[in-house]
């Protein structure tokens, strides 16, 4: 099928993949403003550098604090996009057991990467949490531009807390997908 024929790429993924989430209002809030703040971050990342390199070779006065500009852009953008990734299950896999499993084997090893996934997804969030709380207490900031470090930390935390929450989504759907099938 052509991309542009598809009419919902998100459930055309998810059929192939055995999971789905429903296009409800939380999923297309969490796209809408997500991807938002990453087009506008993108944005932002593109523009500085193009205005840096410009100040820099035409003029030979580079933007003050670029450089720490565009890293806290890119963390941003990057825990921004994450849990979109997450909800379009768009990320990087290799099926080294694809068709090998059979189709119980398949939803077995699923479950299993979900379940995973989600482990490693809290351990994250809350170390990303702890480190927020120690960066707030110390008071650590940026060396050029003095910006405190304990918001970014927070912000990717809370970011993989929603990306936490869409796998656990994701499995619930993964598990009463087993429930109806089993029921019809």
């Amino acid at each position: 099928m052509i991309p542009s024929q598809q009419s919902d790429p998100l459930n055309t993924m998810a059929t192939r993949r055995g999971v789905a989430l429903d296009k409800g209002c939380a999923t297309r809030w969490l796209r809408r403003v997500l991807g938002a703040i990453v087009a506008l971050v993108l944005c932002v990342i593109m523009g500085l550098t193009f205005c840096d390199v410009f100040m820099r070779y035409w003029f030979s006065a580079p933007i003050r604090g670029a450089s720490e500009m565009v890293r806290f852009a890119m963390a941003i953008l990057i825990f921004s996009a994450f849990p979109l990734v997450t909800l379009d299950q768009q990320h990087i896999t290799v099926n080294l057991l694809q068709g090998k499993l059979g189709r119980v084997g398949s939803w077995v090893q699923q479950l299993f990467v979900l379940l995973v996934s989600a482990l490693a997804l809290a351990i994250m969030t809350w170390q990303l949490a702890s480190d927020g709380a120690d960066l707030a207490h110390n008071r650590l900031t940026t060396t050029v531009l003095e910006w405190p470090l304990a918001p970014l930390s927070y912000y990717m935390s809370a970011l993989s807390g929603v990306t936490l929450i869409v796998l656990v989504a994701l499995t619930l759907v993964h598990l009463t997908a087993l429930l109806r099938r089993e029921a019809a």
